[in-house]
């Protein structure tokens, strides 16, 4: 099980479900919570040396302060309400190095995707694929709308045989251990790729019944012309999935820049919860 979750906190409205989330999935584990506070820093032209721009400076940090205060008050507010055992950590880094940092020592990360029309969210380009690469944790990923009140309970793992999926696989167990139903989803360009070598999927079978894991449906999809990204997406849709489990950035984050990886696609059009592996 999960002893200790991490969710991100800032001013954006997307906080609140975000929150939500991870007490439920903290109150499931009997799990420690952990808030990171991780917000924008003042912007830089405020900097100066002028008696009047230390001023400005100090009177916004001042209102970030009590804003600060009102987020994590809020946050501990709500985690006693549930019952669950609450802390919450913070530092100057950049959103994404602060969650990263204080996420390391924790089984899980729970972020949400961006959303532009979130003006009051921590403002920082890539911030939840920053996240992703550098935490060396499994991050959840809320969707930016829609509303989840089970998460896990319908559980797709994509698998492509690689490092990444195998990681997510194995990150995800705890929540794999508990859902009822499992569908493994593999995908190839078509024929010409359907003899490439690969573990056999009883393999898979008898992994997830080791660990106490339902025995998983194996769905195959052709991406040829519909792309990856897409291809996950929809299939989640008609297995009816609550929560996507992926390794990611298989490939160099340039590459997957460059090709428009699967990664990158999926962050811009998530439909539920995806828990990404790196």
């Amino acid at each position: 099980m999960y002893r200790r979750i991490s969710v991100h906190l800032d001013h954006g409205f997307d906080c609140k479900r975000r929150t939500e989330l991870a007490l439920a999935l903290a109150k499931r584990h009997k799990a420690e919570l952990v808030g990171i506070y991780a917000s924008s820093a003042p912007p830089q032209y405020y900097y100066g040396e002028s008696v009047l721009m230390s001023r400005t400076l100090s009177v916004m940090k001042d209102l970030q302060a009590q804003s600060r205060g009102a987020v994590q008050n809020a946050f501990l507010e709500a985690a006693a309400a549930a019952d669950v055992p609450a802390i919450v950590r913070a530092s100057e880094s950049s959103p994404s190095a602060t969650v990263a940092l204080h996420g390391r020592a924790s089984d899980l990360i729970i972020v949400s995707q961006q959303n532009r029309e979130d003006v009051e969210a921590a403002h920082e380009n890539e911030f939840v694929e920053q996240a992703l690469l550098s935490a060396g944790r499994p991050v959840m990923v809320l969707p930016s709308s829609g509303q989840f009140p089970v998460v896990g309970d319908r559980v797709m793992l994509c698998w492509d045989g690689s490092r990444e999926a195998a990681r997510a696989l194995a990150d995800a167990a705890p929540l794999l251990r508990a859902a009822s139903h499992l569908v493994v989803l593999t995908m190839d360009e078509g024929a010409a790729t359907r003899n490439a070598e690969a573990i056999p999927f009883e393999d898979l079978v008898t992994y997830f019944v080791a660990h106490g894991m339902p025995a998983p449906d194996h769905v195959r999809r052709d991406i040829k012309g519909v792309g990856v990204g897409s291809t996950i997406l929809n299939a989640a849709a008609d297995h009816s999935a609550d929560l996507i489990v992926m390794g990611a950035y298989g490939h160099s984050k340039f590459r997957e820049w460059a090709m428009g990886g699967a990664t990158a696609s999926i962050l811009k059009s998530m439909t539920v919860p995806i828990m990404f592996s790196h």
